[in-house]
């Protein structure tokens, strides 16, 4: 009895942290009339020992303050009338169900887990339903070998439209105009932001019938839009909106990517408030 109680108790220990982290993550906003972003967190699924060699998720997570986390972004989701929650699952039509927004952001290759969860073929039919049923989804790749993309394309590819194998963007040490993206006025997303800074980003490949939103200074396309039926597919080729750049802590101020974020969020939440926007108005 002494031994199986010991086993419990070993167990509930190893886990705790993760287990605390997802349960505290539903509950970031109480108010369930609020649109529901939900960040993935099954194919992106890394995970670390902190200082005191508790396990703990991390890599562009909401609750994650260090550069790597997307807690700021999250801040200007929940100010803008959104909730936020981590799915730690299959992307299954029942787990997407009450989900306004669907980001998946870098999704691991065997280098970073040690055994990745892959977008499998029934994962993408129950996204492309859902989509195509009103719901946004943001895809946010990676350079090449820094994210799992030829299964990731396989969904992009139903849009039409690829993560290139290549890194695009390259800077070197704090030259960070290397990395910087004019944004002209006009700009049906990007409505206040003017210059951003991305680096080492996937370029993308795109159909005719999706709208290339941003291209970096050399004519490569980092963010694109297409609407599929009813819903949204919003292609960006790196994470870019971590905290590192977005709390401006190492950018110079004359970037913009705090203004591009709440662009972002607040370009979702008119849309979700009823103001369709067709493809030709990217």
């Amino acid at each position: 009895m002494k031994i199986l109680v010991f086993i419990i108790l070993s167990l509930l220990f190893f886990f705790a942290p993760v287990l605390g982290q997802q349960a505290a993550h539903s509950n970031i906003t109480s108010d369930l009339s609020q649109p529901l972003v939900l960040l993935d967190s099954y194919f992106n699924n890394e995970t670390r020992k902190d200082p005191t060699g508790q396990v703990q998720r991390w890599h562009y997570k909401w609750e994650e303050q260090d550069d790597s986390g997307f807690s700021l972004w999250g801040e200007q989701f929940k100010r803008a009338g959104f909730r936020l929650s981590s799915l730690y699952d299959r992307s299954t039509r029942d787990n997407l169900k009450h989900a306004s927004v669907y980001i998946i952001v870098d999704p691991d290759t065997e280098k970073e887990t040690e055994h990745p969860n892959y977008v499998e073929e029934q994962d993408i039919r129950d996204i492309e339903s859902w989509v195509k049923s009103g719901g946004i989804l943001l895809m946010m790749g990676n350079d090449t070998g820094n994210a799992e993309l030829d299964h990731f394309n396989n969904l992009a590819a139903r849009f039409g439209a690829q993560f290139n194998h290549d890194k695009q963007g390259v800077v070197r040490a704090d030259d960070f105009d290397m990395g910087a993206i004019q944004i002209p006025a006009g700009n049906k997303i990007f409505k206040s932001a003017r210059k951003v800074f991305i680096k080492e980003f996937s370029s993308l490949k795109t159909a005719r019938q999706v709208d290339v939103v941003l291209r970096n200074k050399d004519g490569y396309a980092v963010v694109a839009a297409v609407q599929a039926g009813k819903g949204i597919v919003l292609l960006i080729g790196d994470p870019w909106l971590y905290n590192e750049y977005l709390g401006h802590g190492r950018l110079p101020k004359d970037f913009q990517n705090d203004r591009a974020g709440q662009d972002l969020v607040n370009w979702l939440k008119e849309h979700l408030s009823g103001r369709r926007l067709s493809a030709s108005k990217f």
